[in-house]
């Protein structure tokens, strides 16, 4: 663990890509968070006709078993409480909330200068790549 931290600054991270990679986990859960209630109440209906499991299996938020997405819930939830209160409260505000809210609007909400929210928002994407192990390294050559 000790190496891992150590070697973080001498590794080539892609920060696109690997916010991409982030922002999708946060869009999932997001789409899980809205839609798992809603999942839960069409069980008794999906038993009953074919069509509708067929219709859950394609779900576009549908990465695996409800089991699986609440063990992906309870991981990026530990890793966002371990963020900064601030960087927590813009990962939350921006990614988690039902309806998003935007960028622009989410700066002036939290009195911060575009300049400095849009910092401390790559920072804790970064934080959370490296978390969660999402970070994307660069290719050689």
């Amino acid at each position: 663990m000790v190496k891992r931290i150590l070697n973080i600054e001498q590794e080539q991270i892609d920060r696109r890509a690997t916010r991409k990679r982030v922002e999708t986990v946060l869009e999932t859960l997001r789409m899980y968070r809205a839609m798992g209630d809603l999942r839960k109440g069409n069980e008794a209906i999906s038993a009953r006709n074919q069509w509708f499991k067929v219709a859950e299996h394609t779900a576009p938020y549908q990465t695996g078993s409800d089991e699986h997405m609440r063990g992906i819930c309870q991981e990026v939830e530990q890793a966002i409480s371990r963020l900064d209160e601030q960087e927590q409260g813009i990962i939350r505000e921006r990614y988690l909330k039902r309806d998003k809210t935007f960028d622009f609007l989410l700066f002036h909400e939290l009195n911060l200068s575009e300049r400095t929210y849009r910092r401390m928002k790559a920072r804790a994407i970064e934080k959370l790549a490296y978390m969660l192990r999402l970070e994307v390294k660069l290719q050689q050559g």
